[in-house]
């Protein structure tokens, strides 16, 4: 059983690549491409039909018609006539599809509370159990305390198969440097390989040539990520060597932060692993339960269902303003 906190401090490279391995890779396998990302964070905003995804995304049509087929091949989104004559088709999140509402609550309250620009992602949120003004947080559902980096505990699972690289390489928009800090959310959070980049450093891994072997990652690909990540806020780098001078890679409170979205996609892969040997990682609370995590209100700390939230949204004026900087 390995420690975050001591992890964090020593930098021991694991025993094998766990984050390639682990369900945060299968469930980026299905969600680490910018486009996915918004196409299901419309979809938790109540768009159904293929114009609506259109005019709020902006999408090309072959752009969006292939994250809604992937979408419903991964059994995130599912088909349904719009109307009783059966012409025309909708999509609506499946079971599994709003099994993804922890994450979403989590990436768009992490959003609002390191002051992302989040273009048409959710801004203020009000829990109706307790009529409260809160964020999401994420909970052990064993002891009720809230999960963070350095309250968790890993082990890896030698029975348990991981998922391979998904074979399609989706297109990923280059940020520039001086837009790098106002498009964080959907292109740090749904950019697959920033964030194995990110999920890294909760193993320890820091430094360049290790973040490279540990991921598998070519160097030019990581290199825009850690880039992108340091001037997003999200690392910093540390001099480590003076002559040459050499640098690790450190989490940010900011980045830190992040910890809690990257443990609810574990999760939420893990419910749809059917090969019956678990998780190739094991996390655990500092209470001794098996984390299971569940999404809390900040104010009351009740756990969140979707219909007892009410959420408020940029209009689409500014939401088309933060759309249009992200064009390099």
């Amino acid at each position: 059983m390995h420690r975050y906190d001591s992890v964090m401090s020593s930098s021991p490279a694991p025993e094998k690549p766990l984050v390639p391995t682990s369900s945060l890779n299968r469930a980026l396998n299905i969600l680490g491409d910018r486009w996915s990302l918004m196409v299901v964070q419309e979809a938790f905003l109540g768009a159904s039909r293929f114009e609506e995804f259109q005019a709020n995304l902006g999408a090309p049509r072959s752009t969006l018609s292939m994250r809604l087929q992937c979408l419903t091949e991964a059994g995130v989104l599912e088909k349904r006539p719009q109307s009783t004559s059966g012409m025309r088709m909708a999509y609506h999140l499946t079971p599994h599809g709003l099994a993804l509402f922890d994450s979403m609550m989590l990436m768009w309250s992490w959003g609002v509370r390191w002051g992302v620009s989040t273009g048409r992602s959710p801004t203020e949120f009000v829990h109706l159990d307790c009529g409260e003004a809160m964020t999401a947080e994420l909970h052990c559902r064993g002891c009720g305390e809230q999960l963070t980096l350095h309250s968790c505990s890993y082990v890896s699972n030698a029975d348990a198969a991981g998922d391979k690289a998904p074979p399609a390489r989706l297109h990923r928009r280059r940020l520039s440097p001086e837009h790098a800090g106002s498009v964080e959310l959907v292109d740090l959070l749904g950019d697959r390989w920033t964030a194995l980049t990110v999920s890294a450093q909760y193993f320890g891994i820091r430094r360049f040539d290790a973040i490279q072997n540990f991921l598998g990652i070519a160097s030019n690909i990581l290199t825009d990520r850690l880039r992108t990540l340091e001037l997003a806020g999200v690392f910093e780098r540390r001099l480590y060597a003076a002559s040459p001078a050499r640098y690790e890679y450190r989490l940010t409170d900011k980045g830190k932060d992040l910890y809690p979205h990257a443990l609810a996609m574990m999760a939420w892969a893990d419910s749809s692993r059917e090969d019956g040997a678990g998780p190739p990682v094991m996390i655990r609370h500092q209470c001794g339960a098996k984390v299971e995590p569940r999404a809390a209100c900040s104010a009351c700390h009740g756990e969140l269902v979707m219909h007892d939230v009410a959420i408020t949204r940029l209009t689409r004026p500014v939401a088309r303003q933060l759309e249009q900087a992200l064009t390099v």
